[in-house]
């Protein structure tokens, strides 16, 4: 990193502040700000960008210049050096290459978000790129990184929006049993299906008194297998597979779930349980259940079923909160605790020459790349958690660390005081019945015709449409694609059936 000691700020001929590093000139020794004029008006971009970044732009001559040149977009550096910090205030947003323990990738996908940064175009200032040659190349790829992440979260999107939509028609027009949940004072104990999970499956069992227990969908089935009962069940996932975790002989359980109205559930546990509607906060959903009046809880959008388990449970307790089989690696057998509902399918299709060890390796490498996405939205938050948020185990060795949230022992835990007093069925559940049945359907099918009209559809439900249309500059072209994004949106009405 650059130090103080090797830049020198001087008058330029013309008056104006310059500045050079180890003698290489930042800024022209003759005229900056007709530099800067220049350099902005010769930036080109085949689309209307939303956001547009120079890395490292020093005395920020040219800020001002590319607010004319790119008067809708918001005007951000990206900073080598804290040299220059007494000049951000020209600029709209400033980010540091050097912040603290979260890369510079993570801190542009969590402000920006996926749509922004599609929509994002990065220049060098020029001097810059020449003289802080090591900075500049890290820069860019901490940019590609944000970049590849925005793709990939986009396309994830683009590719379930309809699903989603059609899941929270279908949860809107089957359920029957809502459950609302009031604060509590106890600690919650949050349970995925990492390997973790296993030994820690005892523990669960002696301290069953001590804490509320909420499982993530992909570990219900281990934890029943070991006689483990949940006080509440989330699922958040939208893919078809997700229903393997749910689908359990009727008379099996009779715990709560709390389920994102966009997931994938099975229709006779939307019929015939408890549910706990989860809406996010100005999605479609919320929309949909206001329409039928239907209550529900509030819940935020993750990467991860996890975190939006640990966002609910945060808001359930005023007590802390544990993480139990959250261990965000591949691991070198089965890539959760078993038995698995996916296990048990894929298994059925292992043979001599594709057996179950090749099987396992695979997904031990497919893994990677999502299960570092996880661990990153879980680092790039353990600051604003680590006060209340635990990871718990029996002195496991996990591989990687999810930053400033403390991993404990389940000793450390045994010190945690909990009312002994607590039932969560008797004390935390509001319940209420809901009718349904024709003229929901008719209800839902009015409001869907309603809001198949408005912008918010269009973002959410064909995001991808959206930003093209948004980025086009040439008006024929943006005309040709509205036509055709009407002609899905028509054919998108027409499949919908629930």
């Amino acid at each position: 990193m650059s130090v103080e000691v090797d830049f020198s700020i001087e008058k330029s001929k013309n008056g104006e502040e310059t500045c050079s590093f180890q003698g290489k000139y930042l800024h022209s020794k003759y005229n900056p700000s007709q530099e800067a004029e220049r350099f902005s008006q010769a930036l080109t971009a085949d689309f209307s960008p939303l956001c547009v970044f120079i890395l490292e732009g020093a005395l920020s001559y040219c800020a001002k210049f590319l607010k004319n040149r790119f008067p809708s977009a918001q005007i951000c550096v990206i900073r080598f050096t804290r040299f220059f910090e007494k000049y951000d205030s020209n600029w709209d947003k400033v980010f540091y290459l050097y912040d603290g323990d979260i890369a510079l990738s993570e801190r542009l996908f969590n402000f920006l978000g996926e749509e922004r940064l599609i929509s994002s175009i990065f220049f060098d200032w020029t001097p810059s790129k020449q003289i802080f040659q090591e900075e500049n190349a890290l820069s860019w790829s901490e940019i590609k990184k944000a970049v590849l992440k925005a793709r990939d979260v986009l396309g994830t999107r683009s590719y379930f929006s309809k699903r989603w939509l059609k899941n929270s028609l279908i949860f809107a027009s089957r359920i029957k049993n809502v459950t609302l949940l009031n604060k509590t004072d106890k600690p919650v104990i949050i349970a995925s299906s990492g390997p973790s999970l296993g030994p820690s499956l005892p523990f669960l069992k002696k301290n069953r008194s001590s804490f509320y227990l909420l499982a993530v969908s992909s570990a219900f089935m281990p934890l029943r297998h070991y006689g483990l009962t949940p006080d509440l069940v989330l699922s958040s996932d939208g893919g078809f597979w997700a229903k393997k975790h749910l689908d359990f002989p009727e008379s099996a359980c009779k715990t709560l779930f709390a389920l994102e109205t966009e997931s994938a559930v099975p229709k006779k546990i939307l019929e015939t349980k408890k549910i706990i509607p989860l809406v996010y906060e100005g999605s479609l959903s919320k929309e949909l259940f206001d329409s039928l009046k239907i209550p529900y809880m509030i819940s935020e959008r993750c990467g991860t079923v996890a975190g939006t388990a640990l966002i609910f449970a945060l808001n359930l307790t005023t007590n802390k909160v544990f993480l139990v089989g959250q261990d965000l690696a591949p691991s070198r057998g089965f890539q959760h605790t078993q038995p698995n509902a996916l296990e048990n399918d894929n298994a059925r299709k292992d043979f001599r020459l594709k057996n179950t060890e090749t099987r396992l390796t695979c997904s031990r490498f497919n893994s990677m790349a999502s299960l570092k996405i996880y661990r990153d939205w879980f680092i790039s938050n353990s600051e604003y958690f680590s006060k209340r948020v635990f990871r718990l185990s029996d002195n496991f060795d996990y591989e990687f660390s999810l930053g400033k949230i403390k991993d404990i022992s389940w000793e450390e835990f045994s010190r945690t005081k909990a009312p002994s007093d607590f039932s969560a069925q008797a004390q935390n559940e509001i319940h209420c019945h809901i009718e349904g049945g024709k003229k929901a359907k008719d209800l839902l099918q009015k409001k869907l015709l309603e809001i198949s009209k408005t912008q918010k559809f269009i973002e959410e439900v064909f995001p991808m449409d959206s930003i093209l249309i948004k980025r086009e500059l040439s008006s024929e072209k943006k005309e040709i694609l509205q036509k055709k994004l009407k002609e899905k949106i028509s054919e998108l009405i027409t499949n919908c059936k629930f």
